[in-house]
């Protein structure tokens, strides 16, 4: 009798193995099937120009403006910029003049720009560390627009140096 009952025991041991292996294959398989997932998504989206393969930036230094050219070119009104901020951030205070073209509600927002594509406009975001501003200027040249620049520093740059801001 013991020795079915130490067989009974090993059975249900080899058992609960086996069923914890199945576990883990099967959460495993899910895993994988959810990277295949974000990799075929990021494979369509790239298809579809969303992640552009070159930087204009990167490849084309020239197309950053900082200070003191900002200033000055806002001060002669050499061109528009463009703020890439959401709107409710940019009616909390922006460069005065600005127009606000948020990157992810561009379609809507993109007829405050002129259709002139050689219209010189800087684009600008937060700071340093908000990507908005690449983005924007990254689609405002591929939509055609050819005289596009790049403030990195943003609003916070702008109002470091304590130049005022307009709010709506």
């Amino acid at each position: 009798m013991r020795s079915n009952t130490q067989q009974s025991k090993v059975e249900l041991q080899n058992n609960s193995k086996h069923i914890t292996l199945r576990h883990i294959a099967k959460e495993l398989l899910i895993v994988c099937v959810w990277i295949g997932f974000g990799a075929i998504t990021l494979w369509c989206a790239d298809g579809f120009g969303l992640f552009p393969s070159t930087s204009h930036t990167l490849s084309n230094p020239s197309l950053q403006v900082e200070f003191p050219e900002v200033y000055d070119i806002w001060k002669r009104k050499e061109a528009i910029f463009v703020d890439a901020r959401s709107t409710a951030n940019f009616r909390r205070g922006h460069i005065p003049g600005a127009v606000n073209v948020p990157i992810n509600r561009i379609l809507p927002h993109i007829y405050l720009l002129p259709t002139d594509s050689d219209t010189p406009l800087i684009t600008y975001c937060g700071s340093i560390y908000c990507p908005n501003a690449y983005q924007l200027m990254e689609v405002l040249l591929g939509r055609g627009y050819r005289n596009v620049r790049l403030f990195t520093r943003g609003i916070k740059g702008w109002q470091s140096l304590g130049y005022t801001l307009e709010t709506e």
